[in-house]
């Protein structure tokens, strides 16, 4: 990457105030690390990148249309891996770290998956579930006979070289709302477990583009909003290009990880800050900019009738939020954890943050009674 690239890496990092962020990029065989604030090896929270590799191995491990022994039987392991088994993310709790940190805790989580909500059946409506990606890990680590840990480690994390990725902690703190202090929860880890550095991310991410299971894993699966999503991994277009990857945000770290499978290039870029996700946008940009000539479109605003922003309004909840949305002149104010954003629509029934620190940040009303808080499901309730 050449000297603008770097610059816009410097800009990001002032702009929304990151304390650190490395960024890895790979077009064919030209490699470069842009790290500020850090060294190029530091190891952060990868935190939900995590997914595609879960999603690697089952794809390794697993029959796609097999079912899962432990929700209906109309829910198979593609399911569990595309985010379309119409189950809530969470168990009702949210709390896996009291399961603790021994080889059990992994099975005592999904001990208690009967008990997650469903809102919709397979296939209806794409809702970002972590339950799932535990599900998965535990059926890959009882078809492999050990544990999930290992599993990964032996058939993924080894045979790819990847000696920076590991279930240890990072080498640095998260920053700002939502950071976490402590061991990340043992039964949470294959949504999210894995400590990386950029290095291994994109040698991960070239060593994917040339894995026989990426053609399964890029076969669209469902729909969230403004893209696809394959197995373990979101797609869109940028310049008429498909992109595929993941993103992730975990107590105070935010992490993204591209594929542009067309031009053989690989982007990852992890932070340590709860704004981190804004800033990689931002670097994201200048990415494609440099390889594909082209950056992701913004959304254009529309105008939708009072009487159709009011039918929107009202409480919604799932197994991690309590939204209020109420009708605003031009748009919706949700109100969630504590504080307020007003999205306008940018569609009939999508609406997106203007402006502001949750710039981009987007809701949408897929049925009558059901939003999506960005990814997950929420239901009406009186």
């Amino acid at each position: 990457m050449n000297r603008s690239f770097h610059a816009a890496c410097e800009a990001a990092v002032e702009a929304w105030s990151v304390p650190a962020m490395a960024i890895g990029t790979a077009v064919g065989e030209d490699v470069s690390v842009v790290a500020l604030g850090c060294e190029p090896g530091t190891r952060f929270r990868a935190a939900s990148i995590t997914k595609p590799f879960t999603a690697l191995l089952a794809c390794g491990l697993l029959d796609l249309d097999a079912t899962t022994g432990v929700w209906p039987d109309d829910v198979r392991v593609r399911h569990l891996l595309s985010h379309t088994s119409g189950f809530d993310c969470e168990l009702p709790d949210g709390d896996l770290a009291r399961l603790g940190a021994g080889d059990a805790a992994l099975g005592a989580a999904i001990a208690e998956l009967p008990t997650v909500r469903r809102f919709v059946g397979v296939d209806e409506i794409w809702s970002y579930a972590n339950t799932g990606y535990w599900l998965a890990g535990h059926l890959a680590a009882l078809r492999a006979d050990t544990s999930y840990e290992n599993a990964l480690s032996t058939r993924v994390l080894r045979p790819m070289g990847l000696e920076g990725t590991s279930f240890d902690e990072p080498d640095l703190t998260g920053t700002g709302i939502g950071a976490a202090e402590g061991p990340y929860p043992r039964a949470r880890r294959p949504s999210g477990g894995l400590v990386s550095n950029v290095t291994d991310l994109v040698r991960f991410g070239k060593r994917l583009l040339d894995e026989p299971a990426i053609t399964e894993m890029r076969r669209p699966y469902g729909k969230p909003i403004g893209g696809v999503y394959g197995l373990g991994l979101f797609g869109e277009r940028v310049g008429g290009v498909e992109v595929w990857g993941h993103s992730g945000s975990y107590g105070g770290f935010q992490s993204q990880l591209l594929l542009v499978p067309d031009a053989g290039a690989v982007f990852a870029g992890l932070t340590n800050s709860a704004t981190g996700a804004k800033a990689l946008y931002d670097v994201e940009q200048a990415f494609f900019d440099a390889v594909l000539g082209a950056r992701r479109l913004v959304p254009s605003f529309v105008e939708l009738p009072d009487t159709q922003l009011a039918a929107y309004a009202g409480r919604y909840a799932n197994s991690d939020a309590d939204a209020e949305i109420r009708a605003e002149s031009d748009g919706l104010v949700l109100a969630v954890d504590g504080e307020e954003l007003f999205l306008r629509p940018v569609a009939e029934n999508r609406f997106q943050v203007p402006d502001g620190p949750h710039v981009r940040e987007r809701i949408d009303f897929p049925r009558d009674g059901l939003v999506r808080l960005g990814s997950r499901l929420a239901a009406r309730v009186p």
